[in-house]
């Protein structure tokens, strides 16, 4: 008998002086698994390495001359990592290895032989009592590990392996409790107690023994090989016998001969195919095996996205998550655990919309539609003046309040318009057209607006701030900047003194300027100067983004990807001077496709535009 494993891990380190490993080791060549918990601490840059080389041997000898027995294979594999880590002391220094604690365990069919080392444990929870199983097996021996210990498990027990003392933490019953569900919601409860200990840095697994099961008949795996081959060969023998002692008596000894090498043929032939099978079967089972061990480190990669991302590091945990998908993706191209892979797709982008903050709103009821006015209406985009949200299309204007629409004001007849925004100061919405013209919305009137100069500028987008009028000027590197007069507006001048503007789609104002790039970058400048900015945790590409927005009043940036379907808010500010940080992002299904949006004053509401219809999201 043998138990199939099931197992959730949680790791965090709070600092560079921490270092935390929780993993699975897997060979296909055997059933028996390693799980291997670790901390280093102390102010050494060879933790990692300290780690990965205990690791990496333990790997090597252990699943190396598997005809030996468990205990022994194990036996050796920790001699060899005593004169490894003797070995790494010497060389670099007693102190450069810093503090290791750690738990190695072997599962072997219904055993567990079980090390530990520093200040790690593990427990058993069997019958709702728990056992700390790895007392009394540190010793102060120079060596890492000294003591092995082994036992018979049950079905349904739960061991905890910790790189730090659980119970500092929790009590015996609380544990306990925790491990009463499945292994995931024990880990969650675990994680949810170390977390709010701010200074703890440990790694913790829960590994839950689950009898496997086997049906009635036969099953294509090494050990039923053998008795596949007997029964192979035992009908060949069984029908060549039957043949040749039904006409044994008539036959002379010449066709006895021939009977002969006829039946040798027949085994022979039956051999060659029984072996063909065999070597078959190994082939499958192996390639399978090999799957499954992907398989198990693809969820072994989304549990430490997930730890990863809970502590803040969503660079970090995207990245994993990304390498996990291509793998589960290829799994899945090899049509291999086709059923199994759709789910860990699932899980993997469950965890992925858990750390970055992702919601996804579905079958959102319109606050407006827009078509009962006008049937073949195109919306483009969407602002908002003294409580009155107004929706526009290429020549028409929508009056929206606060739910009803009223009805199309064409804008100008011989005009197009492209992108608009409020000078709040100036009680307008002002239009930027194809033609590169200026259309103002004042007092229930559409006027084209004049400039000091002869032409308006070319350009793509436009923001106000107070009496100022900016006109991203890709084309020209520029970023014109007008002042609104009486019944026109001044001449440009030029905004833009040292940024790079030809890839800019996009610009937004609230004192300083946002300017959106087409790669997905986003600049900020003041007084027309490029300033320090990075955005943290930016871990979601906004290279199809095409609109940004903000209002003086805002604490967040807004970025539309239209691709997505998504709007992306982003954090102005955090506690570092010159960095913004990537707060949430919101996906909109089966609404049609955003054109543009806005967000209210007070960023309490915001509205999005789709060809027919806007709707009303509370963030």
């Amino acid at each position: 008998m043998s138990f199939k494993i099931l197992a959730d891990t949680f790791s965090v380190a709070r600092d560079s002086s921490h270092f935390v490993l929780v993993k699975n080791l897997k060979s296909p060549r055997t059933q028996d698994q390693l799980w291997v918990a670790f901390k280093v601490e102390g102010e050494t840059k060879y933790g990692r390495s300290t780690v990965q080389g205990i690791v990496d041997t333990l790997d090597e000898v252990f699943f190396d001359n598997l005809e030996l027995d468990t205990y022994d294979r194990f036996e050796n594999a920790l001699k060899e990592i005593n004169l490894t880590f003797k070995n790494l002391k010497e060389k670099r220094g007693a102190g450069s290895v810093g503090e290791v604690s750690g738990v190695i365990a072997v599962f072997s069919g219904t055993q567990m032989h079980l090390t530990q080392a520093g200040d790690a444990e593990a427990y058993l929870v069997r019958k709702g009592k728990l056992t700390h199983v790895s007392e009394g097996l540190s010793s102060k021996s120079p060596d890492l590990f000294v003591n092995i210990a082994s036992g018979d498990l049950l079905p349904e027990d739960k061991i905890l392996f910790a790189t730090s003392r659980l119970l500092r933490l929790a009590t015996h019953t609380q544990l306990v409790q925790m491990c009463k569900e499945g292994v995931v919601e024990a880990i969650d409860s675990i994680r949810e107690l170390i977390l709010g200990d701010n200074e703890t840095s440990i790694g913790v697994a829960c590994i839950n023994t689950k009898p496997t099961r086997r049906s009635g008949g036969a099953t294509q795996n090494s050990g039923d090989e053998p008795g596949l081959l007997r029964q192979l060969f035992s009908l060949g023998w069984e029908n060549i016998s039957s043949k040749l002692g039904g006409k044994a008596k008539k036959q002379t000894s010449s066709s006895r001969s021939n009977n002969l090498l006829f039946g040798i043929g027949i085994l022979i032939t039956i051999l060659i195919i029984s072996m063909i099978f065999l070597v078959s079967v190994r082939s499958d089972n192996q390639e399978r095996e090999e799957y499954r061990a992907r398989i198990t480190q693809i969820q072994d990669d989304i549990n430490t996205a997930r730890t990863t991302g809970y502590s803040g590091d969503k660079e970090t945990a995207n990245n994993i998550l990304n390498r996990a998908e291509g793998e589960a993706q290829e799994i899945l191209e090899a049509e291999q655990f086709r059923e199994e892979m759709l789910i860990v797709l699932e899980d993997i982008g469950a965890a992925r919309d858990n750390i970055n903050n992702t919601k996804r709103l579905t079958d959102l009821t319109p606050y407006a539609d827009l078509s009962t006015e006008r049937e073949n209406v195109e919306g483009l985009g969407i602002t908002g003046l003294d409580g009155i949200l107004f929706a526009y299309e290429y020549n028409a204007l929508y009056a929206i309040v606060p739910d009803e629409v009223s009805s199309p004001k064409v804008i100008n007849e011989l005009e197009s318009v492209v992108e608009a925004t409020t000078m709040f100061d100036q009680n307008a919405v002002v239009f930027l057209t194809e033609s590169n013209k200026i259309i103002e919305y004042y007092e229930d009137e559409f006027n084209v607006m004049g400039t000091d100069d002869e032409t308006w500028k070319n350009g793509v987008d436009i923001a106000s701030y107070g009496k100022f009028l900016y006109l991203l000027s890709p084309e020209d590197d520029q970023i014109y900047k007008y002042t609104h007069l009486r019944s026109k507006f001044s001449e440009a001048t030029d905004y833009n003194v040292n940024v790079d503007l030809s890839g800019a789609v996009s610009l937004a104002i609230d004192g300083s300027i946002y300017v959106l790039n087409e790669d997905g970058g986003i600049v900020r400048m003041l007084k027309g100067e490029r300033q320090d900015y990075i955005i943290k945790d930016l871990a979601t590409d906004l290279s199809d983004a095409t609109q940004i927005f903000t209002l003086p009043e805002h604490e967040n940036l807004y970025v539309l990807d239209p691709v997505e379907n998504r709007i992306v808010v982003i954090q102005k500010e955090s506690d570092v001077e010159g960095q913004g940080m990537y707060k949430e992002q919101f996906y909109f299904e089966n609404i049609g496709n955003i054109q543009g949006f806005y967000v209210s004053l007070d960023e309490n509401r915001l509205y999005i535009v789709t060809e027919k219809e806007v709707f009303e999201v509370n963030v």
